[in-house]
């Protein structure tokens, strides 16, 4: 057992896949986002269950592989914070690639056949078979066992701490929290500047100036990177 003593914390425990009880992921073929850099050999198909940042990487890194792939998503879209058009191309070239998108109905039951390989059931009656199943539907904060509870911080349903968005000060005011533990946006770059705001606040130094704008990186193939407005946010605006 290691013990420390400080004046002032600070918690960047990030996050882990979110594994719902629904789903059996003792069975090999049936896998989270961290499980799924470790597997043996490349599977011929791949269901990928959230089409958020993580689970589109994947699908398309398989894709590129040459993996059959199927994404579900229960939103009829993805990627709202990035410029539309963007996206419309996006999807364009991974549907000329093959990839097929299952979107506006959630998944509501996932099989392993005695066979081998993974029937899905989506709500409006639609089965896709794959050989493997990404389950990627979200991430919790990883802060179940850090005790939490000691110090008389709460989390929310997915394991989140809520913060002061100036200072990034917990309920707690000597307790600080940075990074992907506190929710969207969860950016590398984000967490960076977050960690530097927190550190400038507990020892009462010049805060520097916030960025006004973050870049978003999304690493899938192809990459999509951007920064500042979208279309949409500069034509509501009213800015030409």
């Amino acid at each position: 057992e290691l013990k420390v003593r400080g004046e002032r914390i600070l918690i960047a425990v990030g996050t882990v896949p979110h594994r719902p009880d629904t789903i059996d992921f003792t069975v090999p073929n049936i896998l989270d986002s961290d499980g799924i850099v470790s597997v043996p050999k490349l599977p011929r198909s791949l269901t990928v269950i959230g089409a958020g940042v993580i689970g589109i990487e994947y699908a398309t890194i398989f894709s590129a592989l040459d993996v059959a792939v199927t994404v579900i998503e229960p939103r009829s879209s993805f990627f709202d914070f990035v410029d539309k058009e963007i996206v419309e191309e996006f999807i364009h070239q991974l549907r000329d690639r093959g990839v097929q998108f299952r979107m506006g109905s959630p998944m509501t039951k996932v099989e392993a056949l005695p066979t081998g390989g993974i029937v899905t059931t989506t709500a409006d009656g639609r089965k896709v078979k794959s050989e493997m199943l990404l389950y990627c539907a979200g991430r919790m904060g990883a802060t179940s066992d850090i005790g939490l509870d000691k110090c008389g911080i709460e989390t929310d349903a997915r394991g989140r701490i809520k913060v002061d968005e100036n200072t990034f000060q917990t309920s707690v005011r000597h307790i600080y929290a940075t990074g992907d533990v506190i929710g969207f946006p969860s950016l590398a770059s984000t967490s960076m500047e977050q960690g530097r705001i927190a550190a400038c606040h507990a020892f009462e130094m010049p805060l520097p100036p916030a960025p006004a704008y973050f870049p978003y990186g999304i690493y899938a193939v192809p990459e999509i990177s951007t920064v500042g407005l979208s279309e949409q946010e500069v034509r509501g605006k009213g800015i030409s």
